[in-house]
């Protein structure tokens, strides 16, 4: 396993991209220590951010400290495993592969990422999975876990995957969404769903504030949902949902995008 320890917290940005287990395997580590990073407007060699000890080739990476001030972590990654505990903006921005695995995360976690799974055990910020701003999609691969909250515009222009989020959502859940699964186990903000053209929600409360632009289907039980709260039990992520006799009502929407989303909570 390879250890980037940041030596101190900064409080001008640093930017990460492209440290990824993949990138490095073929790596000696003076060869990683001599990689460069943004720090503001300056590169540096990720040695003067960073103490480097162990083996690039174990396609294993651990960031240690507090990196709320660190951009990118896992961004673009193919292959491999990362580790880390609080860490910045864009964390796993367009994955393709490998495992992100972090305690907490910022605004963009995953965006637009292709492939691979995302992991938090804590929570994340605003547009988790969604596109860049100007861009015509958001996630379309890949699984992003996260057991706490999550901010805004969760799944915002989602094409394909899966996001499922533990505790509550912010507003403007899978605004805009093309496909893909959004489970918001603990409930959503308002506008859930707005401007989306096909796919999945799944809301575990019933508190929910659809646009009025979705209209009532039917009540029933999906079969799916099974399935996927076994796979989401492997994450303990549990919902009363489970509950085989639990009914839910689907709502069909954003009718003024075709209308073909679906909206299920609980009755």
């Amino acid at each position: 396993m390879l250890t980037l320890a940041l030596r101190e917290t900064s409080r001008i940005p640093i930017e990460i991209e492209g440290i990824t287990p993949d990138r490095l395997l073929s790596l000696s580590l003076d060869d990683v220590c001599q990689l460069p990073v943004r720090i503001g407007n300056r590169t540096v060699p990720l040695g003067e951010l960073f103490a480097v000890v162990g083996d690039p080739a174990d396609a294993i990476i651990h960031f240690r400290g507090n990196l709320e001030c660190v951009k990118g972590i896992g961004a673009d990654m193919a292959s491999g495993r990362i580790v880390a505990e609080q860490v910045g903006i864009h964390a796993g921005a367009r994955m393709t592969g490998g495992t992100l695995e972090l305690v907490s995360a910022g605004n963009w976690l995953g965006a637009e990422m292709r492939g691979g799974r995302i992991v938090v055990s804590g929570n994340a910020g605003n547009s988790v999975g969604g596109a860049y701003l100007g861009s015509r999609l958001g996630m379309s691969g890949g699984e992003i876990i996260v057991l706490g909250y999550a901010g805004d515009e969760v799944g915002n222009r989602m094409r394909r995957g899966l996001i499922a989020v533990n505790g509550r959502c912010g507003a403007f859940a899978g605004a805009s969404m093309i496909a893909g699964s959004l489970f918001a186990l603990g409930g959503v903000g308002e506008r859930a769903g707005a401007g989306m053209k096909r796919g999945t929600i799944v809301v575990g409360t019933p508190d929910v504030e659809l646009p009025r632009s979705f209209g009532f289907s039917c009540e029933y039980r999906p079969s799916f949902l099974g399935i996927y709260f076994r796979y989401l039990a492997s994450f303990h992520l549990l919902s009363p949902l489970q509950n085989p006799s639990q009914v839910l009502r689907c709502y069909r929407g954003d009718l003024l995008t075709g209308g073909r989303g679906e909206v299920f909570v609980p009755v």
